[in-house]
């Protein structure tokens, strides 16, 4: 195996990190290595350098920014290998550059600042569609607690949202039929949608309706029945599996946008599986060439943890419900059906 450049990579923002904004692309000069194609500043790291030094070093050479390590956070590594050169890509965020309207290309780089939202339709090279499915991805993935009542999920998403705005929500209700699961993915939708989120669904493959939802998981169950051996849905709808270990990792991340890896630690619902733990969930990161949630036994400040072991961020059920609330609305459904 090739010997992995170490590269550490910027996504340069003209914007406050709570903020949204525009992001600094450079174009490569047709002789270099993927030549033609747009990138993220940055460039190797020497032996003597931390990652967040060199990139602070390459950015002031190549673009005449200036930036503070306190305003750089870790996004990902990338072991990515082409057929002419294998590569690690440290990737961090950048926020608050000094002199970013004076951005200029020091050797003769053509530059962008383009909406974060549009940045899919720039050329990248392959190790970069992981870059761009992170920027757009959220911190916390929030899971349904299945309930035989698609009325008790609703309210649990209606206060989840309330409580926890902009997070993305899977649709896990193994206690519905289809045709009741469908019928709620439909409502679902536009909650998610009028609230700024996106909603995932969790289900067969062929129970999987593009018009109603942003993305499908598939479990190790239904991933297995499906049989893949190439992405089941359209590139404009996100598409994550579950993993447990490397063996999982190697077959799931040539076809998935994000992995949910699991479980990191013990939990009530999977007694029988042994927990990864962080540091068993860091093996997996940095193997990993996609995204990777943490699941399992979790609580929100999580997060954190999360991103320190390489995470995009966290996913779970019991860690964003409010069980009082939860509780009011079974108690509900329960005078209703006695009446």
């Amino acid at each position: 195996m090739k010997k992995l450049i170490h590269v550490a990579v910027g996504v340069i923002f003209d914007c406050p990190a709570d903020e949204k904004g525009n992001v600094l692309i450079a174009k490569r000069a047709d002789y270099q290595h993927q030549g033609g194609l747009w990138e993220f500043p940055g460039g190797k790291v020497e032996s003597d350098e931390t990652v967040q030094v060199a990139l602070q070093r390459e950015l002031e050479e190549e673009l005449g920014l200036v930036s503070e390590i306190s305003d750089m956070s870790a996004l990902m590594t990338i072991p990515f290998h082409y057929s002419d050169k294998s590569v690690l890509l440290d990737v961090w965020l950048v926020h608050n550059v000094q002199h970013y309207s004076e951005t200029v290309g020091k050797e003769g780089q053509p530059l962008a600042w383009v909406d974060q939202n549009v940045l899919s339709d720039y050329a990248f090279p392959a190790a970069n569609k992981a870059i761009l499915d992170a920027i757009n991805l959220p911190k916390k993935i929030a899971i349904t607690k299945d309930n035989p009542s698609s009325d008790i999920i609703l309210a649990q998403v209606a206060n989840t949202l309330k409580t926890n705005p902009k997070t993305w929500i899977q649709l896990r209700a193994p206690s519905l039929e289809q045709f009741e699961y469908t019928q709620l993915g439909m409502k679902l939708y536009g909650l998610c949608h009028e609230a700024g989120s996106k909603l995932i669904w969790n289900c067969p493959l062929d129970w999987y309706q593009i018009a109603f939802a942003d993305g499908l998981h598939l479990s190790g169950v239904n991933f297995e029945k499906a049989n893949l051996d190439e992405r089941p849905i359209p590139l404009s709808q996100w598409f994550s599996l579950a993993c447990h270990n490397l063996k999982e990792l190697e077959s799931a991340q040539d076809l998935a946008d994000y992995l949910l890896v699991s479980p990191v630690k013990e939990t009530s619902t999977h007694l029988d599986a042994n927990a990864l733990t962080w540091a068993g969930f860091k093996v997996i990161t940095q193997q990993a060439r996609i995204p990777c949630y943490a699941l399992g036994g979790l609580k929100l400040p999580d997060i954190e943890e999360s991103a320190s072991h390489g995470g995009q961020g966290i996913a779970g059920i019991s860690c964003f419900l409010q069980e009082p609330l939860v509780d009011e609305q079974l108690k509900v459904k329960e005078s209703e059906y006695e009446s």
